[in-house]
């Protein structure tokens, strides 16, 4: 995981976190958190563990003193459904459609003051 978090910094300018299951790329704007990828191994997807490794990354956000978090799910990739369930099951709001691209859906959650 290691290689393909340099990989993907390199490559993308995207940062990663993430353990021998599940990871999240994402980039950091200020107080503001823009989440790319979120990903599970599928020996751990239904468990309820994505959903703890999401409040290890969502803390630390807030540790760190980021306000917004936001997301998006792209309708044309494959298993695109299992992102946009999980964004609304951790608590993301949608906030409508890409103008650019009917086929992006864009989320937000606030992480506090």
């Amino acid at each position: 995981m290691e290689l393909y978090a340099a990989y993907i910094k390199e490559r993308e300018g995207l940062d990663m976190f993430h353990d021998e299951h599940c990871f999240i790329t994402y980039k950091l704007d200020e107080n503001d958190v823009m989440v790319y990828d979120i990903y599970s191994d599928k020996s751990v997807r239904g468990s309820g563990y994505m959903l703890e490794f999401c409040d290890k990354f969502f803390n630390n956000m807030k540790e760190i003193g980021i306000k917004k978090a936001y997301g998006f799910t792209d309708e044309k990739t494959n298993g695109w459904e299992y992102s946009d369930f999980l964004l609304k099951k951790y608590g993301f709001q949608p906030i409508g459609k890409d103008p650019k691209d009917n086929n992006m859906n864009n989320y937000y959650m606030n992480l506090g003051e």
